[in-house]
């Protein structure tokens, strides 16, 4: 209990500082218009978030006696993912309300205008968009980025952290909600509206791996997210906008 408090310490002190590095790097970054100098950022962020992310998790685990045999969705966790079943588990009037809302709700989608569709599309200022790759190499690097963060950051954050944290407050809510707490501040670069919008993501996150109990599903689903930011919707929009092909399909580098 004490190394575990004492890691939790560490952690807190060392995150907060890594994460003011990384709000002061960022700001940098989205002023970089040279593509040697954006690769270097792409490289160094890969490269520290696998290891502090990973490293980070492996302590963790090992000190919450979860290290080996490893187990993506601990029993520990259990409790959240009856709860959430149990949810499912509805009246038949209530599938019907559900199935009229849900009518109703892609005849409204579908009832949108075509002009605001191509404006949502539109490229704008978003607190991603220096990260959208800009040539074929840098679009290599933002890949790499997307499949690490699925697998690093959903290791520690949906996994790692909260079972700490369980080990040492005794509570699984809290443990939940302090880790998409922490998931969130550790964006922090984007702003903001940016961690805010990061940090309901991560709770989202956290209620599909307490629902299925899968960790690779997580996993999985979070990179698919960083690569329709980075990849897919940008291409959309520059098709749907100009009828070409996004830059970092057609430069080389």
């Amino acid at each position: 209990m004490v190394l575990s408090s004492a890691w939790i310490a560490v952690m807190l002190v060392g995150g907060t500082w890594w994460v003011r590095r990384d709000i002061t790097a960022y700001a940098r970054f989205q002023t970089q218009s040279d593509t040697t100098e954006r690769q270097n950022l792409y490289r160094r962020w890969l490269v520290e978030s696998f290891l502090v992310f990973v490293g980070a998790s492996v302590v963790s685990l090992w000190l919450a006696h979860a290290l080996w045999p490893f187990e993506g969705f601990p029993s520990a966790f259990t409790p959240a993912n009856r709860l959430l079943q149990s949810d499912e588990e509805v009246s038949s009037d209530r599938s019907l309300q559900i199935g009229i809302g849900l009518f109703v709700g892609i005849g409204l989608s579908l009832a949108i205008q075509w002009w605001r569709l191509k404006k949502s599309l539109l490229p704008r200022a978003g607190p991603d968009q220096a990260l959208i790759p800009r040539n074929r190499r840098e679009a290599i690097l933002a890949l790499l980025l997307s499949l690490n963060a699925g697998f690093s950051e959903e290791l520690f954050f949906r996994l790692a952290l909260p079972l700490l944290l369980l080990q040492v407050t005794g509570s699984l809510a809290v443990s939940l909600v302090v880790s998409a707490l922490g998931f969130g501040l550790a964006h922090a670069h984007y702003g903001l509206k940016g961690m805010l919008a990061t940090t309901a993501a991560g709770a989202l996150l956290t209620v599909y791996y307490l629902h299925h109990g899968s960790l690779m599903r997580v996993m999985i689903a979070h990179a698919i997210i960083d690569i329709i930011a980075f990849f897919i919707r940008p291409a959309i929009g520059d098709w749907m906008i100009s009828r070409k092909a996004p830059m970092w399909a057609v430069a080389a580098s």
